[in-house]
């Protein structure tokens, strides 16, 4: 059986999200939001069943560095103005956020997508900063709700 989101999960998930990261917005305006984690995983597994250790070790680290340094777990939040990282948690079935990891003002970003191992990747640079960030969905596969959340961030940064 193929893992699927229903519209009505992706509904709720959004709902939660939404109402998890908004008091964490400086009173600004909540134009989309999802869940995010590092890529890599596949490969941090594999390497963890062949032995782990330093094979193990390096597969995370090049994953963290791809990431920008990021946490494992992220919601991202865009805002008209901003586009902010949240560290993330589970508690239960809802995300919460742990605290603010990253900040970008979204007029200087530059947005692309690339694919991988049947997950959309979402590339965030900025220049200004010099960081680019490379994420994927929290999910196990692309599922809606950070698969809207890339286009909206796209469409809006001319990406």
């Amino acid at each position: 059986m193929a893992f699927e989101i229903t519209p009505e999960v992706a509904a709720d998930w959004k709902r939660d999200l939404t109402e998890e990261v908004t008091p964490h917005l400086n009173g600004e305006e909540l134009v989309s939001v999802a869940a995010f984690r590092r890529g890599g995983s596949s490969a941090s597994f594999a390497a963890s069943k062949m032995g782990g250790g330093l094979p193990y070790l390096a597969t995370r680290l090049a994953s963290k560095k791809k990431a920008g340094g990021l946490p494992q777990d992220l919601i991202l939040a865009l805002t008209p103005t901003k586009l902010y990282a949240f560290k993330r948690k589970q508690k239960g079935r809802r995300m919460v956020v742990k605290e603010e990891v990253a900040v970008w003002e979204r007029a200087g970003l530059r947005v692309s997508t690339d694919s991988g191992l049947g997950m959309t990747q979402l590339i965030i640079e900025s220049p200004a900063e010099d960081e680019k960030v490379t994420l994927v969905g929290a999910s196990i596969k692309d599922d809606p709700v950070s698969l809207e959340f890339i286009d909206v961030l796209k469409s809006e940064a001319g990406g």
